[in-house]
């Protein structure tokens, strides 16, 4: 069975109206009007956003009880403290201290419990357009809905938030990889577009020239492993319980836990475009926040389809925006690109329920041993049938380029548009 999940929209809309709400989490000033002409960098709205208060065990510090510790604070309620400053101290001998983990203010000490808090400064949260579009609609005290007209197309995994700049295609087929000898200058502030494969070489190289993110068709999982500064080849701890085989398929655990890496470690940029202040470095990934990848296929060595392939590379030079947020659980999302089309194209609805499987119907096979590979549905027998792989489930028949046909599950199969 298939371990990509698929989803009810097709995986490429073409010339659709792409509507997109900006929201902030908190309420906040909105800054721009309805009818307004947006770019992807103007800020829709803005707000300031308080932390929990940290707090800082002071008698456990200094091992004394609670009320004792009372006694030997040298700082006040509301007075300012930065980061290491002493809260309190016990002298003679075995002097101890309790410092400040961080700069704020000293907001209060609890002699029951011996706690002390720290409340750090609000810091400013703002949510950025994303889309080059126009806002249609306000929503008071949070943020717009974005509309413009474009080509949606989704990929089965992604890393990082939401970026935007000019395409920039760097091989010349679907099937070429990106190596590190093929990332040059023009990829400066550029999103990049391979065809099969890429490096943690040339993704490092990438991030040095300042490339603001790259669209491929996979990745290995030894490759990944590596350009999130884990070990090297072979078998590698990836957490408490996980680890790694040098194979071309992760399973969704691991998965998932690449994005976790990612989201707790390097983005400032959610799903919904927050950007939030950095987060503690202590779970800092190596990777920078800005930087935004989104693979198209799956993992291993798996050329993008011609159809995705194609149609991004008619947009070379063209300013589009992706996000590569990816979640397996508690809202499927999957990584997605933009490409913003003029106002005058003629569009059509996305249907939120997605196109209807049928009989001629161009979809992409997800089961490990045809990932990627992209088929017409020539049959639709009724009822559970045995599968390719013998397992009993509703199914499809599918015949490939090649003219080969399988017999596969519903499930493993993905509608393209």
């Amino acid at each position: 069975m298939s371990l990509y999940y698929p989803i009810p929209q097709p995986t490429i809309a073409a010339n659709i109206l792409v509507r997109r709400e900006r929201r902030l989490p908190v309420p906040g000033q909105v800054q721009v009007r309805a009818g307004q002409r947006v770019e992807p960098s103007d800020v829709i709205a803005q707000s300031t956003l308080a932390s929990e208060p940290v707090k800082v065990y002071i008698a456990d510090d200094l091992d004394v009880s609670p009320a004792a510790a009372a006694k030997r604070l040298i700082v006040s309620t509301g007075q300012q403290v930065e980061q290491a400053s002493v809260l309190a101290q016990r002298g003679g001998a075995g002097s101890r201290a309790s410092r400040s983990p961080v700069a704020g203010t000293f907001t209060g000490y609890d002699p029951a419990t011996g706690v002390g808090l720290i409340t750090t400064p609000a810091e400013p949260v703002s949510i950025h357009a994303h889309l080059k579009g126009i806002v249609t609609d306000l929503i008071p005290y949070y943020g717009a809905i974005i509309e413009t007209p474009a080509t949606l197309i989704r990929g089965i995994f992604g890393m990082g938030g939401e970026q935007h700049g000019v395409l920039k295609v760097v091989v010349t087929g679907n099937d070429e990889p990106i190596t590190q000898d093929v990332v040059d200058a023009k990829v400066t502030y550029a999103i990049v577009l391979g065809g099969s494969e890429v490096t943690a070489d040339a993704l490092r190289r990438m991030i040095e020239l300042g490339a603001r993110g790259v669209i491929t068709g996979s990745i290995r999982s030894g490759e990944l492993a590596d350009f999130l500064g884990h070990e090297g080849p072979g078998t590698r701890d990836q957490g408490p319980g996980i680890r790694v085989q040098e194979q071309d398929t992760l399973t969704p655990s691991i998965r998932t836990q690449a994005v976790g890496v990612w989201r707790m470690g390097a983005s400032t940029t959610d799903s919904n475009g927050w950007n939030f202040p950095p987060p503690n470095p202590v779970m800092a990934s190596p990777v920078p926040p800005d930087f935004v990848m989104v693979i198209t296929e799956g993992f291993g060595s798996v050329p993008m389809s011609p159809r995705t392939f194609e149609l991004l590379a008619e947009h070379d030079g063209q300013e589009i925006a992706i996000d590569g947020a990816t979640r397996l659980r508690w809202g499927l999302a999957r990584p997605e690109i933009i490409i913003p089309l003029a106002r005058t194209t003629a569009v059509k609805w996305l249907e939120e329920s997605g196109p209807e499987l049928t009989i001629g119907t161009n979809v992409r096979l997800l089961s490990p041993d045809y990932l990627g590979q992209i088929a017409q549905v020539v049959g639709m027998p009724i009822g559970p049938r045995a599968a390719q792989s013998g397992v009993v489930a509703p199914v499809a028949d599918v015949a490939l380029p090649n003219d080969r046909r399988l017999r596969v599950p519903i499930v493993d199969l993905e509608v393209l548009e």
